[in-house]
């Protein structure tokens, strides 16, 4: 029996994988292990016993073995212990058996016959002698092991009846002999009448953390994050917890934080098993299971909370049970099941809890989060004392970065709050954590209603504007609506409150940014200056200029994985992929462009989509899939312009320029370079519009607008734009060497190429040596010319520019038309020729053609009209058949 080469298996449908039990995620390491002990070869099988806790994923792991082993060609005899037919003799066996009743029949007596009787068919002994049907079974197992390896398998044995168990124990020790595998699993500790001495026995793990998740995510798609992390954590990595726990959740809004009980409740089906057993336990161990389930730590000194004497006794009568146990590693209590940490809770009266909760304040004395947090669980009636304590646990949790938290503990400080202005100013904290940080947008909405509704006064406020506005960006998308909204906050604001005004002038900013407009800014520079605040850089310094580093980026993103802070997540990603792009990290950028986009179209943040499509369309245009990008590049317009996000669609124009750069077609780049920001003038707003500036300066060169060319480098020059950061610098100085007459064009180029870290911006650099080598070539300085296009030919094609690369490798084919041209007949094409020809071939036209190679649309007609008579053609259409039928022209590497 083989089934270790199984376990690595080709791709499944996902009509296959539809059909797959989710618990199975994880156990690929299980999956090994199980198949060796089991045997690698037909003749080496083995029995295994796998153990584990209730909902750990015995049966799943099982039937995935099983289904391997069936896939591999064996026969698998599966039963399963039903507890109702456990008095009932050779149930287990009549359920396993059923396949090979065809066979029984062909077995001869006396096998025959006590396998007849056994499974109540008639014939044989009344009542066959336990050791003759063990040894028939063997005997019947063995005839079909002789066609083919076979499987048994056995779920749920603590549940079979007595004579079946003693008869899978003989199997199960005499299996190697008889080509038959056995696998068979039972809960831990579990009494079974199975015989288990000398077998091999598996104790099946909980599952890791990553495992774990991933089960969490493919089972329960939506579930708010939370939740998701409440889960996570109550589950311990037991599968069946990480199903159950989310649907006995409900619907929404138990997804928020501040909604989440302090144990999660799990579903009426699981609820009778383990409260039971919790239930008929001694009032004195319910009571110290009770602090041990409030406290959450499983510390030792819990057991101080008890001056009765017999702690020990009340705890020792909960072990029988397996309910709770002492891991002598971790110094720790630790419940057996996740779910018996909720039985005890769902077993429990609201007065017991309280005490409970007010034995555990004290107990947490050195621990003020703690403390006051099991106070807020203790008190019922308002307390200002206790919201107060709550309130300073909160800003901790907060300041750590821990906002579930402090969502739920600003949300419970208000709950007990006795003014109705500390009521709504501390649901405006949670409802501001809510929006910001863990992407309830939801919760977010009716923690800032019920701060209306609480003070209507106070709603006003700076914090309140920016979480208002935040709903607002990530709802109908209405900008100018929310920009009016920060303006009134920080023009009536409190001065006082600076860490609420600062968040208000921070959603502004951003609010600004986003329109893309004069006139948006006004308000803001106002407000900075009536608080006598140093004004930002410009906001370009700032967009290029990082001010966090790579690694403080991904340290973010990394925490954002986990279900930190997803605001950061989102701006890190923002931030990675906007270093990552000129850097020519062109894969990290797609992947991370991409999870942000998944990010945002979970419903969190939508507002900020666009930022993630913008890369996903540069990406399309460098690597010359041009359709998408000019579709990613519409889809961003479409949803900008009515919204009044005017750089959404200034950055869709800039995907545009590139789109048209790559596909040549220089006048259509023009057109929308100058739709970011108007010849011969410098504008920073939107920021990344400076970014755009020899592209517009390239388009304009290649149209022949050279008087437009020269007035917008001059702009660049008077603005001291190449001040503001490496990339504009190198930019500035390629766009200032693309209009230099021929006479200053090599010490300009020469002086870009020098701009320190040019290195560090590949594609840009790249696109300069291009430009350079072109030059060259017209100005006949052949062998200085292919310095440069293999340069660049080579960066392109390490970035996967397959565009610009084509061109630099025809730019170089073109620096060898003095060497002998293709033929046809006795007619000779020079290398320029051909390149005309082919670009005509392809429908460009003269203009078109001209442009790409810097000739006249005259002189490229001229060009045709001589090559047509040599090609023996009379129009453009017959010019691509000609052409294939030529002589390839070498290249010249």
């Amino acid at each position: 029996m083989s089934l270790g080469s199984h376990v690595e298996r080709s791709p499944r449908t996902p009509a296959e994988d539809a059909r797959q039990p989710c618990e199975v995620v994880g156990r690929g390491r299980q999956l090994q292990e199980l198949t060796a002990l089991l045997g690698q070869n037909s003749d080496a099988s083995h029995a295994v016993l796998l153990s584990g806790e209730p909902g750990v994923g015995k049966s799943a792991l099982l039937a995935e073995v099983a289904r391997i082993m069936s896939e591999a060609g064996a026969r698998v005899l599966s039963a399963v212990g039903v507890r109702s037919e456990a008095e009932l003799a050779y149930a287990g066996l009549h359920q396993l058996l059923l396949p090979l009743n065809d066979r029984i029949e062909r077995l001869a007596d006396p096998h025959r016959g006590v396998l007849r009787s056994t499974l109540g068919y008639g014939g044989g002994p009344a009542v066959p002698d336990g050791r003759h049907v063990a040894e028939s079974v063997v005997v019947l197992l063995r005839r079909a092991g002789a066609e083919g390896p076979v499987l048994v398998v056995v779920d749920e044995l603590a549940s079979f009846d007595r004579a079946s168990s003693a008869v899978l124990g003989v199997v199960a020790r005499r299996s190697a002999g008889i080509r038959v595998g056995f696998l068979a699993a039972c809960r831990s500790g579990a009494e079974t009448f199975f015989e288990r001495a000398g077998l091999t026995e598996y104790e099946l793990p909980p599952l890791d953390p990553d495992a774990a998740a991933e089960l969490l995510r493919v089972r329960c798609p939506g579930l708010p994050a939370p939740a998701r992390e409440r889960v996570l954590a109550q589950a311990q990595g037991n599968p069946l917890a990480l199903v159950e726990l989310p649907a006995a959740l409900g619907g929404p809004p138990h997804g928020a934080s501040a909604d989440l009980p302090h144990v999660l409740p799990f579903s009426p089906r699981r609820r009778s098993r383990h409260a039971s057993r919790v239930a008929r336990l001694p009032a004195a161990s319910r009571r110290l299971l009770l602090l041990l389930a409030l406290d959450g730590t499983g510390d030792p000194g819990v057991l101080r909370a008890g001056s009765d004497p017999k702690v020990l006794a009340a705890l020792s009568a909960a072990e029988p049970d397996r309910l709770v146990a002492f891991d002598d590693t971790n110094r720790r209590f630790v419940f057996r099941h996740p779910l018996t940490r909720a039985a005890v809770m769902e077993t429990s009266t609201l007065t017991e809890r309280c005490q409970a909760h007010r034995t555990l304040a004290e107990l947490r004395a050195e621990a003020p989060e703690r403390r006051a947090w099991h106070l807020g669980r203790a008190t019922l009636v308002p307390d200002e004392r206790v919201a107060a304590l709550l309130e300073e646990s909160g800003q901790r949790a907060a300041r750590r970065g821990d906002a579930t938290a402090a969502v739920a503990t600003f949300t419970r400080a208000a709950e007990l709050s006795s003014r109705a202005a500390d009521r709504a100013r501390r649901l405006i904290l949670a409802a501001h954590l809510a929006a910001d940080a863990t992407g309830e947008l939801r919760t977010a909405s009716r923690l800032l209603d019920r701060a209306r509704r609480a003070d209507p006064e106070l709603t006003g406020s700076p914090l309140a504007a920016a979480t208002a506005a935040l709903l607002l960006l990530n709802g109908d998308g209405d900008l100018d609506m929310a920009h009016r909204l920060l303006v009134d906050a920080v023009e009536t604001g409190d001065d006082g409150e600076d860490e609420s005004l600062l968040e208000a002038l921070h959603m502004l900013r951003l609010v600004c940014w986003s329109g893309g407009r004069d006139a948006l800014w006004k308000p803001f520079r106002a407000a900075l200056d009536r608080r006598n605040r140093t004004a930002p850089l410009m906001d370009t310094a700032l967009a290029d200029r990082f001010t966090q580093p790579r690694d403080v980026s991904w340290d973010a993103v990394r925490r954002g994985r986990r279900g930190s802070h997803v605001r950061r997540h989102i701006d890190a990603l923002m931030s990675l992929c906007l270093q990552d792009f000129p850097a020519g990290r062109w894969e990290e950028t797609c992947a991370l462009a991409a999870e942000g986009l998944s990010i945002c179209e979970e419903g969190r943040y939508p507002f900020f989509s666009w930022y993630f499509e913008y890369h996903q369309a540069m990406l399309a245009a460098v690597h010359g899939d041009f359709e998408e990008s000019r579709s990613t590049a519409d889809r961003i317009t479409q949803w900008a312009v009515p919204r009044g996000v005017l750089t959404a669609a200034a950055f869709a124009d800039h995907a545009r320029v590139l789109t048209e750069l790559g596909a040549g077609d220089y006048e259509c780049a023009y057109r929308h370079a100058v739709a970011i920001t108007p010849v011969g003038r410098v504008v920073s707003r939107p920021p990344h519009t400076l970014w755009a500036c020899m592209d517009l300066v390239e388009a304009a060169t290649h149209t022949r607008r050279t008087a437009e060319a020269q007035a917008h480098v001059r702009a660049l020059r008077e603005a001291g734009v190449a001040a503001l950061s490496p990339r504009l610098a190198l930019l500035v100085a390629g766009s200032a060497a693309l209009v230099a007459p021929d006479d200053g064009a090599v010490a300009r180029f020469e002086q870009a190429l020098a701009v320190p870290g040019a290195q560090d911006q590949p594609f840009d650099l790249a696109r300069i040596r291009l430009a350079y080598g072109e030059r060259l070539r017209r100005m006949r300085s052949v062998t200085e010319a292919r310095a440069q296009l293999d340069a660049a030919a080579e960066a392109f094609e390490q970035l996967g520019a397959r565009p610009w690369a084509d061109r630099a490798a025809g730019e170089l084919r073109a620096t060898h038309r003095s060497r002998p041209g293709a033929k046809h007949g006795s007619v000779t094409l020079t290398a320029q020729e051909r390149e005309i020809a082919v670009l005509a071939a392809s429908g460009l036209t003269n203009k078109q053609i001209g442009e790409r190679l810097h000739l006249s649309p005259r002189t490229v007609g001229t060009h045709l009209y001589q090559l047509f008579p040599k090609l023996g053609v009379a129009k453009r259409a017959a010019l691509r058949d000609a052409l294939a039928s030529l002589p390839a022209l070498r290249g010249p590497r």
